[in-house]
């Protein structure tokens, strides 16, 4: 089975397009892993490098939620998008 491109920017894409409407991702290492085919160990280290980025915090263990979620009443017509908090990812 070949690996799909895992990267930051990726990653949180997949939890961002997977949320709920309230910003909240039910999801794990495992499903991240499985996802992205890659080990466990890696997905588990790239949920934890994004929550020290502040870009999702742990809400128990199988649950993150987007830190900076789109919140439709505060905006207006303008909608978040997931790449307008991860391009200066590659930066750091």
């Amino acid at each position: 089975m070949r690996k799909k491109y895992f990267d930051h920017e990726s990653a949180f894409a997949h939890i961002w397009n997977n949320a709920d409407d309230d910003g909240i991702w039910a999801g794990n290492a495992k499903k991240l892993a499985a996802k992205f085919r890659v080990k466990e160990d890696e997905s588990h280290d790239m949920l934890s490098e994004l929550c020290d980025r502040g870009l999702i915090e742990r809400v128990g263990t199988e649950t993150y939620i987007v830190s900076r979620w789109r919140e439709g009443d505060d905006l207006g017509d303008k909608e978040l998008r997931w790449w307008e908090f991860t391009a200066g990812l590659r930066h750091r």
